[in-house]
């Protein structure tokens, strides 16, 4: 698979009919990056702001960027997805959010924007839906690059250690969910390529202990039997289950490894590098 404007238009106009995340793990999704930019970008992050892509703006209840963190000090927030019909229906879902928030359709792997550019990168999933590891790591290479010194890289990646990780891969793999899984690296080998990369890794955790495959079953009884008024204590229990973050065994049951990443002194990753 390759992330191509093509199919991740597809996957878009197939995804506008029927979300692949119940509206309650959404919300319990969304919750948990909005906490976790909280606890690591501040109550009131300012400068210049990249999200890596567009998915959950354009389509799902698990959009962070207009729930991004600002109390004092407004921040200039940019989004970019490499499909046109994402960041259209982005757009469309933005105006409505006074937020400053500029969308661009560009490629992650070729970034357009000058070396140093943002003070903060938040990548939520967006590097491990390539095929083969080159694009993870041509993508993660150019957010260190438009990253500025000092600045600090939020970067959320699929878990290979979760317990329900190999069932959705192969489920993608067979077609029976909406898009495919591409590489993705443990938390061991994401702070590895980041010290390759020149970055200090300030800290790692695995969020989202949501058992996807559990969840979305349940989900889909509850609604064909429209038993709505569970939907509350559900979403308790989540956040209940997220407590494990940080806690012994964390990565058997955390969807995603988020790790926080700090660019200081030189780095090697330049422009001319490309």
């Amino acid at each position: 698979m390759d992330r191509s404007d093509r199919y991740w238009d597809d996957v878009a106009g197939a995804m506008a009919k029927s979300y692949h995340l119940d509206p309650v793990m959404a919300e319990q999704k969304r919750r948990v990056h909005v906490d976790l930019l909280r606890s690591w970008c501040g109550a009131s992050p300012a400068g210049r702001i990249l999200k890596t892509d567009l998915f959950e703006e354009a389509l799902g209840g698990d959009e962070v960027l207009t729930g991004w963190p600002e109390e004092d000090a407004p921040a200039r927030l940019c989004g970019i997805d490499i499909s046109r019909r994402i960041c259209t229906g982005a757009r469309d879902r933005l105006t409505a959010s006074n937020r400053r928030i500029d969308v661009l359709v560009c490629d992650a792997r070729h970034l357009p924007f000058r070396d140093e550019s943002f003070d903060i990168v938040f990548s939520c999933s967006t590097l491990d839906h390539f095929i083969g590891e080159e694009g993870l790591c041509a993508g993660f290479r150019e957010a260190v690059r438009v990253l500025r010194e000092g600045g600090r890289l939020v970067l959320l990646l699929d878990n290979p250690r979760s317990l329900f990780y190999p069932a959705v891969r192969w489920l993608g793999k067979k077609g029976k969910i909406p898009f495919l899984l591409g590489e993705t690296l443990t938390a061991a080998e994401a702070a590895c390529m980041a010290g390759e990369f020149g970055l200090t890794v300030l800290d790692q955790r695995a969020v989202y202990h949501v058992p996807r495959l559990v969840a979305t079953a349940l989900f889909r009884a509850l609604r064909a039997l429209r038993l709505g008024f569970a939907d509350r204590f559900l979403l308790r229990t989540f956040g209940v289950l997220e407590r494990r973050s940080g806690k012994g065994g964390e990565y058997r049951t955390g969807w995603y490894t988020a790790t926080l990443l700090a660019k200081e002194g030189t780095s090697p990753v330049r422009g001319e590098d490309r």
